[in-house]
């Protein structure tokens, strides 16, 4: 039992390293990476304030996010429902239709959709943005939500409708308390999917409507590898944690991933 618990400390570790690392790097005095930091300074935390390019960017990868999680659990529940409540021969089509796009490269994906994309007006929109990370979050949202439809008491559905619950009624009051955890595991998955897409978002994104990632991508291939790079990654390790805990503190995510009540 105590090597298990010093592997997984090990694990643990292992992928905090190269987000804590960040943090000694951006504290660097010069305008280039150092490590050791070669002085100390905040100026490269201060410079994400003023720098409107980079905020713009920011906002605009948090809100296609937020559009992306939330339509894709909309999309992905009556699927979900569709293919394990309906006629059997269909399920195996139905979810090989939804998961599909998993299994093509990504690169391949963006330019069919660019090519479509094109004559109808929706390349390098925010619309057509939307459309791409739909492609590539639906499947992770459907698969997640399957289970948690597939584990639903069918009992309790049938006793609040013996009760003269109306469909509505039993849906909000009993269906949807039970599906929560796979709501909140597939919002959270399919944001974090989203806000750190870069190749969709590298070749549909218009001048000007760039994403955070490709942001700091084509910072990297331009104006090089300077500290504001690592300071910006750090600033977002930290507030996905304080979201985290935030979310645990509101709505007891930590209870509801872990399936206690």
């Amino acid at each position: 039992m105590v090597g298990l618990r010093i592997f997984v400390y090990a694990v643990i570790a292992l992928m905090l390293l190269p987000v804590l690392i960040t943090f000694p790097v951006a504290l660097t005095a010069t305008s280039r990476i150092s490590f050791p930091p070669a002085g100390l300074s905040l100026r490269w935390f201060a410079s994400i304030l003023t720098d409107q390019v980079l905020l713009q960017s920011i906002a605009r990868s948090f809100w296609l996010a937020l559009t992306v999680a939330v339509l894709s659990i909309a999309i992905a529940l009556p699927c979900a429902f569709a293919a394990q409540r309906g006629r059997v021969r269909y399920r195996n089509v139905l979810e090989t239709l939804i998961t599909s796009p998993r299994m093509i490269p990504q690169i391949v994906l963006v330019l069919a959709l660019l090519v479509y994309f094109e004559p109808i007006g929706l390349a390098q929109k925010f619309a057509g943005l939307v459309i791409a990370h739909l492609v590539v979050t639906i499947p992770f949202a459907f698969r997640t939500l399957l289970v948690s439809v597939a584990t639903l008491d069918r009992r309790l559905e049938a006793s609040s409708n013996v009760l003269g619950a109306t469909p509505l009624q039993t849906f909000r009051l009993i269906v949807l308390p039970q599906l929560k955890t796979g709501m909140i595991a597939s919002f959270i998955f399919t944001f974090i999917l989203s806000f750190n897409n870069v190749t969709l978002a590298l070749f549909l994104s218009g001048i000007g409507q760039r994403t955070l990632p490709v942001e700091m991508f084509t910072r990297m291939n331009v104006a090089g590898m300077t500290p504001v790079i690592p300071a910006i990654s750090f600033v977002l390790s930290v507030l996905g944690v304080m979201l985290f805990v935030v979310l645990d503190r509101t709505i007891g995510v930590y209870r509801f991933l872990a399936a206690r009540e």
